[in-house]
């Protein structure tokens, strides 16, 4: 039985409705944190801050978004969908190391480059991404722990539930299945500080969730991305904040050679995975396949 797409309450959906109640979500959030720090007047720790404002903002739209699950019918499981039989989970092993590798190819050389065109402009960014929020030893315990749930458990589920599970397949219903997975992957990297690295991430778990049919693959795979991310912060000196922005632009600029050979080994393979699991045009939603199954 063949899932009838004119039956898809991805239609009623709007993305637009996501970044308007992100945005309100976050002003909302800072300004009741201002409030409070200004009536405490204590100084909250700004790493601290931005975790526990991921936490309040990324929850709070998930929560909302489903409250458009329950006025549009669409249910939940089959957005979710169940990990199928024998799932082979060595292969997504393999996979997310290509990816990492990848991602450190793709930091090392568009930066580089584009440190050649605007390096005040590199400065700056390497320097939000130095004291952007990460678990490190030289940090506290609870610090680090609250980083590690974050990136770990909060961030895979929340964001593989609004960029997979609604946005692309919101995208597949507007404009066709290949096109929503470049345009869904597209904005997820422009999210991110690693505009290159984040893109072909979030369209290689565009085509898990297609390909599975399940968000929970693409969750423990971005979930062991980032614990792997994790990993290594808490195995660094944690004094890149203490550097300057001059030698970080020359540690970047002689080690571009190194994002090459990453490059040659981890993108080859990635395209092979691609093009092996690329989706035809025709192909549908999970969610209309997961619910036909489910009717059936």
């Amino acid at each position: 039985m063949k899932p009838d797409n004119s039956h898809n309450p991805f239609l009623k959906l709007k993305v637009r409705n996501l970044f308007v109640r992100g945005l309100l979500l976050s002003l909302g959030f800072g300004i009741a944190l201002g409030v409070l720090q200004g009536i405490t007047a204590v100084k909250f720790n700004a790493q601290i801050v931005t975790l526990i404002l991921y936490i309040l903002i990324f929850g709070f739209l998930c929560l909302w978004s489903l409250e458009d699950f329950d006025r549009y019918g669409i249910d939940m499981k089959y957005v979710l969908g169940r990990v199928p039989n024998r799932h082979k989970w060595l292969p997504m092993v393999g996979l997310v190391l290509l990816i990492i590798l990848f991602f450190l190819s793709a930091y090392l050389v568009s930066f580089y480059l584009l440190s050649l065109a605007a390096p005040t402009f590199v400065e700056s960014v390497m320097r939000q991404v130095a004291t952007s929020p990460s678990a490190r030893t030289t940090s506290p315990p609870f610090y680090n722990l609250l980083a590690a749930i974050v990136y770990i458990i909060v961030a895979p589920i929340t964001e593989e539930f609004l960029f997979r599970g609604i946005i692309l397949q919101r995208w597949v219903s507007k404009w066709g299945i290949q096109t929503a997975l470049v345009a869904s992957g597209v904005l997820f990297g422009i999210l991110h500080a690693n505009v290159l690295g984040l893109t072909l991430f979030g369209i290689i778990m565009g085509v898990l969730y297609i390909k599975t049919r399940t968000l929970i693959v693409p969750i423990a795979c971005h979930a062991f991305n980032n614990s792997l991310a994790v990993g290594m912060g808490l195995l660094s000196s944690g004094s890149k904040t203490t550097t300057s922005a001059a030698n970080l632009l020359e540690q970047l600029r002689s080690s571009w050679w190194i994002g090459i050979v990453l490059m040659l080994i981890s993108l080859p393979l990635l395209v092979r995975f691609l093009y092996r699991n690329w989706p035809r045009k025709d192909d549908l939603v999970p969610y209309l396949i997961n619910s036909s199954h489910g009717r059936e």
